[in-house]
């Protein structure tokens, strides 16, 4: 007795479609990945990278909370630490007239406070070679918080004397002298008798002040130069 054979199925016109009656269109890619359109990307055959990733976050919630919040801490940190302090721009001492005499002043103020002596001793007295060595001792010696305190000290508009250039400084609104300035060699540096005295005091320019209010003056009453 010969046995019925159903006739052969066409393509069901259901495959093909997905739940909304759109068509799925399937790719297969080297290596069993496949591409299925929407997006999904199919890692090995089986599963996606981040249906795994999902699937390891549900199975360790503890752990992929702790993991985001290191990940979110570390990026603003990253951001905080790189942006918070622009470096020295040593290249101010070649700008011509009051300006570049002024902007010489504030990068010095700015190295005191980062404790960058190789800049400051570039901005203030270049052609001495034993200038970095007493300034790094003497930025090593005061802690962050003291040397961020040169930012109180004012500075007022540049002005031309005789010698080159002054910058006013000032305290809370009160005169403290002026920072002189001389041109050699076409670039702008700190009048030599005055750098020689910070030098020998073991301060900064900016920092004098700052230990004359603190009573931490290591050279008696140093006094910077009035007008």
């Amino acid at each position: 007795m010969l046995e019925e054979r159903e006739p052969p199925r066409g393509p069901d016109p259901r495959q093909g479609q997905d739940a909304r009656g759109g068509q799925n269109q399937v790719n297969i890619l080297s290596g069993g990945s496949t591409t299925i359109s929407g997006g999904s990307v199919v890692a090995g055959g089986d599963v996606t990278i981040i249906q795994k990733a999902r699937q390891w976050a549900f199975a360790n919630p503890l752990l992929a909370g702790g993991l985001a919040v290191v990940v979110l801490s570390g990026s603003i940190w990253t951001g905080v630490s790189l942006g918070s302090d622009p470096a020295v721009d040593v290249s101010v001492v070649e700008e011509p007239g009051l300006s570049g005499a002024l902007h010489t002043v504030e990068q010095t103020r700015l190295a005191e406070r980062l404790g960058d002596a190789a800049s400051w001793c570039h901005l203030a007295q270049p052609g001495d070679s034993t200038c970095e060595t007493t300034m790094n001792s003497a930025f090593a010696a005061k802690s962050q918080s003291y040397r961020d305190r040169v930012e109180e000290v004012g500075l007022g508009e540049p002005e031309k004397i005789d010698s080159g250039a002054q910058v006013a400084l000032s305290w809370q609104g009160s005169s403290q002298g002026t920072a002189r300035l001389v041109q050699a060699g076409g670039r702008w540096q700190l009048n030599t008798s005055d750098y020689g005295l910070l030098k020998l005091c073991g301060a900064g320019l900016f920092l004098s002040l700052v230990d004359a209010k603190s009573q931490e003056l290591k050279c008696g009453m140093f006094q910077l130069p009035t007008s």
